[in-house]
């Protein structure tokens, strides 16, 4: 628990978390305080491990490595137990009884390895017969038995940790002189080193290693058998020991082996980036041949290679004996640059199928160059470094010099725009008669259809006369090429035609016929009605198309009998006149 000393939990006041415990050195500097000098409330007994009293204040110092007890009341309560463990701290030195000295060499340079949480102030170094021959960190040493004891800032010593070094093996002689030297086929290699004499002071076993110019290990034993032609270099040593000897390269030469020269090759350089590069004038006596690249991938198989990329190639040859030699790399360099497109066009799509796109400001890097495009089936239209005025479709861009062509390919689009609806009016007519129908937009072209959909006129006016004889419905839209607006609705109507009057009605209330209904009339927002009897008394009048007559002046039956109508649609149109019947 966290001692506060305020309030303590009853079952259990103190624990040893509420102390802190200093470790023992050989000195007894151990000891064990509260975290929390205020211990007023309680009573201590301290004891060590034989059960012997050690004081009653609220510590305990000068303690030596062992366990201790606290016995404690809290306002005089039970007692309570708590038991501890002082740990003890002294230098360790390590035991070091692996060292080797090493190859050739006659003594070794040791560190006293040792674990300590105070100050190591001394080193005693010890021979065998316990003379002292050093008190440094650091000592040279030759083979044999030795002791290292610490001693740290409190007077403390370690323990007496023991140090045996090893004396390094002796290095064999390897006799090269007397050496067999036999080459080998290429198919089955055959080649062998024998009659080398290995020794030294001790008379072995030995252990063999040879390794070939790739440092492979090809062999375990003294003589080297079964091998190809190549270069080799055994490797020599005590089994018992670590010292090796390395002997000079031997080299086991291949029979029938393949003769060829460079001096003569030619390397003709790639040109415009493209495969047309090559290295010829190789001299061999081979009679197979493998060009490969950097990635190792058959580019020819002829003993000279042409029409490659810039880069670097071997050349593997081979002949009927199976011997097979790899010449280069031979570099093919970088010839004339290609032609370079330092900034690209700007593409302009066509709209409408206009023939308004454009494809400007191909700017090329390269000296003496001639352009060429061409359309979708090849044929050249233009040789200007700018394409014009063309339509949608696909276009190559071809570009040409002394030394090297290039082709950019290039697709202009067709881009449909939405035109704005025109904005038509209705019209009114009296009569059947030719009528002017006017466009306010400003276009290339202007359409007027029938409700149909059919193409009535079309024009690059935008004045149009149509002869109208019944009330009908048109369409009006603009184009530009291929492109066209939305089509706007527009009706004419003929005054006369649309109007449809009834000579009779019968305003009796059985809801059939009760209201001389004037279809048509509606349209008309100011149309003016006016009824009257056979003596000329006006008995309706109406300038509302909504209001309709039911038979009725100032909310009385009129007679039946027969009624004169007149009916003004518009200023402009004369007026209707007739009878009407009203029957009950």
């Amino acid at each position: 628990m966290s001692l506060t000393w305020g309030s303590f939990n009853a079952a259990d006041p103190l624990s040893q978390a509420d102390f802190n415990i200093t470790s023992a050195s050989c000195k007894s500097n151990g000891s064990i305080i509260p975290k929390n000098a205020n211990t007023t409330r309680f009573v201590f007994s301290w004891e060590d491990s034989s059960g012997n009293l050690l004081g009653s204040s609220n510590q305990i110092l000068s303690l030596s490595p062992g366990n201790y007890k606290l016995n404690y009341t809290l306002d005089g309560s039970s007692t309570y137990t708590i038991n501890f463990s002082v740990p003890e701290v002294l230098p360790n030195a390590t035991t070091q009884n692996n060292l080797i000295i090493a190859c050739d060499e006659n003594s070794l340079r040791v560190r006293a390895d040792r674990f300590s949480s105070s100050t190591i102030v001394n080193f005693k170094w010890e021979d065998e017969s316990g003379v002292i021959i050093g008190t440094n960190e650091f000592i040279n040493l030759t083979a044999g038995q030795y002791y290292l004891t610490l001693t740290d800032e409190y007077g403390c010593s370690s323990n007496r940790a023991s140090i045996r070094i090893k004396v390094a093996s002796e290095r064999p002689l390897i006799d090269q002189s007397r050496a067999v030297i036999t080459s080998s086929r290429c198919l089955s290699p055959d080649g062998s080193i024998t009659g080398l004499i290995v020794s030294s002071s001790d008379e072995g076993p030995y252990t063999y290693i040879w390794r070939n110019s790739a440092g492979d290990q090809v062999g375990d034993r003294l003589d080297l058998v079964g091998v190809q032609a190549g270069k080799y270099r055994l490797t020599a040593r005590l089994t018992a020991g670590l010292c090796e000897r390395i002997s000079e390269e031997i080299v086991v030469n291949q029979r029938n082996p393949l003769i060829s020269s460079t001096s003569s090759v030619v390397s003709k350089s790639a040109d415009c980036e493209l495969l047309n590069g090559g290295i010829t004038g190789v001299q061999t006596n081979a009679t197979s041949f493998r060009w490969i690249g950097v990635d190792k991938k058959t580019v020819a198989i002829t003993l000279d290679m042409v029409n490659v990329k810039e880069g670097y190639y071997e050349l593997i040859l081979s002949n009927e004996f199976g011997c097979q030699e790899t010449l280069g790399p031979f570099h093919v360099k970088a010839g004339n640059p290609p032609i370079t497109m330092q900034s690209m066009p700007v593409i302009k799509n066509d709209s409408c199928n206009l023939g308004i796109g454009s494809i400007l400001g191909a700017n090329v890097v390269a000296s003496g160059i001639r352009y060429s495009w061409a359309d979708a089936s090849g044929r050249e239209i233009s040789t200007d470094p700018d394409l014009r005025n063309v339509k949608a479709g696909d276009y190559l861009l071809t570009i040409r010099n002394s030394s090297c062509s290039q082709s950019y390919p290039y697709t202009i689009q067709n881009i449909e725009i939405q035109l704005p609806a025109p904005v038509l009016e209705n019209k009114f007519v009296c009569s059947a008669a030719e009528i002017l129908i006017s466009f306010a937009e400003t276009a290339p072209l202007y359409r007027i259809y029938y409700e149909n959909g059919n193409l009535l006129q079309e024009s690059r006016n935008r004045n149009f006369i149509i002869n109208v004889k019944d009330n009908v419905t048109y369409y009006g839209a603009i184009g530009n090429g291929a492109c066209e607006s939305v089509r706007t609705a527009f009706k004419v109507i003929i005054g006369e035609a649309s109007i449809k009057i009834p000579s009779s009605f019968s305003p009796n209330n059985d809801g059939t016929n009760d209201t001389w209904i004037l279809k048509g009339i509606e349209v008309y927002n100011t149309a003016d009605v006016k009824i009257y009897n056979r003596y000329g008394v006006l008995v309706y009048h109406s300038c509302n198309p909504a209001n309709v007559f039911d038979g009725k002046r100032d909310g009385n039956d009129l007679p039946s009998g027969v009624y004169y109508y007149i009916i003004k649609l518009t200023n402009e149109c004369n007026p209707l006149t007739g009878s009407v019947t009203i029957l009950r």
